[in-house]
């Protein structure tokens, strides 16, 4: 029984959001030390980073001899670009993100019952930290294998060519701070990266598994015997207020996460057009063949999470006026007949999560950008 109770006490919806949080506060957002070295640390890292990091890695496009090698370092180029500009989009939405929070904190008062417990604890918050996972290893095995070629290298490199402001190849000390500043930086953006892409998959996660919720929860409106017309009816009217809820959380997020995810979707299809060229034209053995094929999936990967979850909210919505009409309407009031047919209506209205206004984020999508993908590979590869 104490085990029991321990479980149902557990529903917390905000504390997904602590792996997002903790990205921001590495790079001296939103965090409750010093401000004033906050603010210095933060300026910092836009100047030196966010900002000066895509520069130096695009100059350095024009300085490199071959086409062959424009199109190897044009993809971490183009990912950086996004990467900040995503930064921007996102970081001046943070408000809205704890407005969301607030709201989700309510809907998480509103968990009732040991299936709910359990769902909650089983799909919602196994999906939320699975997506946090998915990213830190794909991006902090990334990070890692390109520092140690890097180190491991018998002669001299950059982690990407680039341009600088000095000569790193002049002395040690130089080459050792070109290196220092290249494995910082991308370490800094990956963080970046890393708060811009869990959290539009979590969070349509998360909004996905209270409507899920919401619909047990309409679902066992009216069985209990015991209770009268009017405590069934107040039920409902409940449940409605909670379908607003998740409405309005919906509606913040789509705001907060609109104009990242088009960017998104911008990145993933240009680095897969590029790799693709690449592999088909410049690609000479069977290990850079391999590499490159599974960058070319990476890429791809990259958007699943987000569409994956963006299909299941669109399904969870569509699912809800079935629930509605599981619950023991029969023999109820008139009023609360009146508030089912509302609460119906209400519930018809198709949700659907779009990137900049005008690409779904859900699968069709998904496989819309691989079918694009692969006709250019087609294509190309008759032209060879």
């Amino acid at each position: 029984m104490a085990g029991s109770n321990q479980v149902l006490q557990s529903v917390d919806s905000v504390v997904l959001y602590r792996a997002f949080w903790l990205c921001w506060h590495a790079v001296g957002i939103s965090t409750a030390y010093n401000k004033y070295f906050c603010g210095l640390y933060n300026l910092l890292i836009n100047v030196l980073v966010t900002i000066f990091y895509p520069i130096h890695l695009f100059l350095g496009l024009f300085l490199n001899p071959t086409p062959a090698d424009l199109f190897q370092n044009l993809s971490i180029t183009i990912t950086c670009f996004i990467c900040s500009i995503k930064h921007y989009l996102l970081r001046r939405k943070l408000p809205q993100i704890h407005t969301v929070q607030v709201l989700l904190a309510e809907l998480d008062k509103r968990v009732e019952g040991a299936d709910e417990h359990a769902y909650f604890q089983q799909q919602l918050v196994v999906g939320a930290k699975n997506v946090v996972k998915l990213f830190s290893i794909a991006y902090g095995g990334a990070n890692m294998a390109a520092i140690s070629a890097t180190l491991l290298s018998k002669e001299r490199r950059l982690l990407y060519p680039a341009w600088l402001p000095f000569r790193w190849e002049a002395s040690t000390f130089n080459y050792c701070a070109a290196v220092i500043y290249q494995i910082a930086g991308v370490t800094i953006q990956i963080v970046q990266n890393l708060a811009n892409d869990i959290y539009p998959p979590m969070s349509l996660c998360i909004i996905a598994g209270h409507v899920h919720l919401l619909a047990l929860r309409v679902a066992k409106v009216g069985e209990d015997a015991k209770k009268s017309m009017k405590q069934h009816n107040q039920a409902l009217i409940r449940c409605i207020e909670d379908h607003k809820k998740l409405v309005r959380i919906f509606e913040l997020t789509q705001d907060t996460l609109s104009q990242a995810e088009l960017a998104q979707f911008i990145s993933s299809g240009l680095n897969m057009c590029i790799v693709l060229f690449y592999l088909i034209f410049y690609v000479d053995n069977v290990f850079a063949y391999i590499y490159y094929a599974v960058y070319f999936v990476s890429m791809a990967i990259e958007l699943l999470p987000s569409c994956f979850y963006g299909s299941m909210l669109i399904y969870e919505f569509q699912q809800l006026p079935s629930a509605i009409f599981k619950c023991s309407w029969l023999g109820q009031s008139r009023e609360f007949y009146q508030n089912q047919r509302i609460f119906v209506q209400v519930s018809l209205k198709k949700i659907v999560p779009l990137a900049g206004g005008v690409i779904g984020i859900q699968l069709n999508s998904f496989l819309g950008t691989c079918k694009m993908a692969y006709s250019l590979y087609t294509v190309c590869n008759r032209m060879k």
